[in-house]
């Protein structure tokens, strides 16, 4: 899910909730011999990470939003203008993390390559998302793509790494950090803000990000008492849009601790179901990997 703030706009695109009417059923050609696919991490503004896919000799950029759950690929008209596809049912419609209701058109690629590797007879959407001049306006690959494999994240490395569904490395399971995560929301865990008696949900998007004074942050959009605040490290951006940033909170899950993140404080209506997003920041300080099959997350316990 994408949201990017530049100094006092926070703009909230293309983060959508609904499950996609077209799945995913056959990932590669070739899956039962796949088993690792390294995919090189670039990074938008500094801020947005991008892989490159080859489709009909067209290498096109896409952003990674694991937040957005509505499709495997979607891509901007100026990319759709040198590919050949196929339109496929009727269009759907979903709802934004800024509650603006989106028209999703679906068509049919019958092969898109990444690194070498062909994925065919992938369902995509068309992206009608208008990014801020500041970033490429681009489509993006989704968490019903990503889904299918287990997968790690590392900014610091920028990699973007695919595992076969099941696979986690031995280091990954016996020193990261594991927190199981809610079959619904999708990508999402109960936890608390360190010194603060109250659970909140939080979910996990590369698509949360911040753009000003050189920082990236994560997000809390429901209100925190103003006791608890004034005990922190805070510095305010804008106080007609009340926009501040509380540095150097942790976030607990039972006996798991993520240390020490920014996070920008947003009033905002959407989406109910989250309380917290864990973004830029903590992509930036931590390397992650996801094992969808029994859907547990994994963070590395020394900060990148």
């Amino acid at each position: 899910m994408r949201k990017i703030l530049i100094l006092t706009v926070v703009l909230f695109l293309c983060s959508c909730y609904s499950i996609p009417k077209y799945d995913l059923k056959k990932p590669m050609d070739n899956y039962k011999e796949f088993k690792s696919l390294e995919i090189p991490l670039y990074f938008d503004a500094g801020i947005y990470p991008f892989i490159y896919v080859n489709i009909q000799g067209n290498k096109i950029p896409v952003h990674v939003d694991i937040g957005d759950e509505t499709g495997n690929f979607s891509f901007d008209e100026k990319s759709l203008e040198s590919i050949e596809y196929i339109p496929v049912g009727e269009s759907n419609y979903s709802t934004g993390f800024n509650g603006i209701i989106k028209n999703n058109d679906y068509f049919n690629v019958n092969e898109i390559d990444i690194e070498g590797i062909k994925f065919r007879n992938i369902v995509c959407k068309k992206d009608n998302a208008k990014l801020p001049n500041y970033l490429m306006d681009i489509g993006n690959v989704g968490f019903n793509f990503l889904k299918e494999f287990n997968f790690k994240i590392d900014y610091k490395n920028k990699l973007l790494t695919l595992y076969k569904k099941g696979f986690i490395p031995d280091d990954i399971t016996n020193y990261w950090t594991k927190i199981i995560l809610n079959k619904k929301p999708l990508l999402s865990f109960n936890g608390r803000i360190q010194g603060y008696n109250k659970r909140f949900r939080i979910g996990i998007d590369t698509g949360t990000i911040m753009l000003g004074k050189d920082i990236v942050e994560n997000l809390i959009r429901i209100p925190l008492k103003h006791s608890f605040i004034s005990k922190q490290k805070v510095d305010y951006i804008n106080d007609e849009l009340e926009l501040k940033v509380i540095r150097e909170l942790s976030i607990t899950n039972e006996n798991s601790l993520i240390d020490s993140l920014d996070f920008l404080i947003y009033k905002t209506k959407q989406p109910k179901d989250r309380d917290i997003f864990l973004g830029g920041d903590f992509f930036f300080k931590y390397n992650t990997f996801f094992d969808n099959k029994n859907n547990i997350l994994y963070i590395s316990k020394n900060r990148t």
